[in-house]
């Protein structure tokens, strides 16, 4: 045998423009947003429900341990939302033209008997407003 077919990595960067700044800081704001509202709803859905167990005559370490887990996630919350923040931050301190990761796909690659093996697994897709501009190897 004298070749094999392997799937490897293949990182995807993004070129940063204004135009995927600001798409990415919409996405953001929307996040946000979304959140803010599932929040809410959690709100009120925590306040009936911890008004139906009083009324039931839970007792006071029932209602404790209910609070608990709704207090748990709230904070989950909480963190969300400061890492939108924090990413809305770092967002804002990248320059026009600079590479960013934003993920990565696995794909086929024949690999050959002579192939440097380091170089075979790297590639990497650079997009620039969602079109291919470069792909290296």
């Amino acid at each position: 045998m004298s070749s094999i077919t392997i799937f490897r990595e293949i990182t995807l960067k993004q070129i940063v423009t204004e135009e995927s700044k600001e798409r990415t800081r919409q996405q953001m704001r929307e996040q946000l947003v979304s959140l803010n509202n599932e929040q809410v709803e959690f709100e009120e859905n925590k306040n009936k429900t911890l008004t139906e167990f009083s009324l039931k005559g839970a007792d006071v370490n029932q209602i404790n341990k209910i609070r608990q887990q709704f207090d748990t996630q709230a904070a989950k919350y909480h963190v969300g939302r400061d890492e939108i923040r924090m990413n809305m931050i770092a967002l804002d301190e990248l320059k026009v033209g600079e590479e960013v990761i934003i993920g990565s796909v696995e794909g086929p690659f024949e690999i050959k008997v002579g192939d440097r093996l380091d170089t075979a697994v790297k590639a990497e897709i650079v997009l620039r407003d969602g079109i291919v501009v470069e792909i290296r190897q």
